[in-house]
């Protein structure tokens, strides 16, 4: 028999079916996080909280417990709702599924920069998590020598990487000081204050590729 935690968590799951408990509960634990998501994108994840969601859905904060048993697993909820479905992945090779592949994940972190801010303190849970590895593992299985499974989760992670850095240039330019302090200190990195690494995308491109290639090196 389960515990009561992460029950929302396997109701998405289809694992358990929720239990009628006093009234029609008249929101779903999906209804909720997509509440949630909207009110992360306009505040950032810092402005989440289990009181601010009931406020924007007009119930009673305790209500809230009827759906969720914390705001960890309200998070959990929001990344599912926030990274939705993997769009189709075709290409002529492998490495174009790859591309764009990551280039589906990296704009679904554009739409909510407060993913960047979900630290993994697990495995993931949610089934779109999922739905995104296996969406790749699929189109490239067979194609490549490759662990099509290690390829899924190195992309993964360059796409959070990236999609930080790329928060982070909207956030502000560096101090007009610092590529004189970085050139007198680092000669060798004196070209680095002139090179423009503005577009995050570019950037990510320019990882994926180099990892593509490093991976056809190594199994031809």
């Amino acid at each position: 028999m389960h515990s009561q935690e992460d029950r929302a968590l396997r109701q998405l799951w289809g694992i358990d079916v929720p239990v009628a408990r006093g009234p029609k509960a008249r929101w779903s634990p999906t209804q909720l996080a997509a509440a949630a998501v909207e009110l992360a994108d306009e505040t950032g994840l810092d402005g989440i909280s289990l009181g601010k969601v009931a406020e924007r859905l007009g119930m009673a904060t305790t209500a809230v417990y009827r759906y969720v048993d914390s705001k960890g697993e309200l998070i959990e909820l929001m990344v599912d709702v926030a990274v939705g479905d993997p769009p189709p992945i075709d290409g002529d090779d492998w490495r174009e599924c790859c591309r764009r592949w990551t280039t589906a994940l990296a704009d679904r972190y554009a739409d909510h920069p407060w993913l960047c801010d979900v630290s993994p303190r697990r495995m993931p849970t949610q089934p779109r998590a999922y739905a995104w590895i296996d969406a790749l593992v699929g189109s490239v299985a067979g194609a490549v020598e490759a662990d099509a499974l290690r390829v899924a989760l190195l992309l993964d992670s360059l796409v959070r990487t990236y999609a930080s850095l790329e928060r982070g240039v909207r956030g502000g330019t560096p101090p007009s000081w610092l590529g004189e302090a970085v050139a007198a200190r680092y000669p060798r990195l004196a070209s680095a204050a002139g090179q423009d690494v503005s577009d995050a995308r570019l950037e990510l491109d320019f990882a994926v590729d180099a990892v593509l290639r490093g991976i056809g090196e190594a199994v031809c």
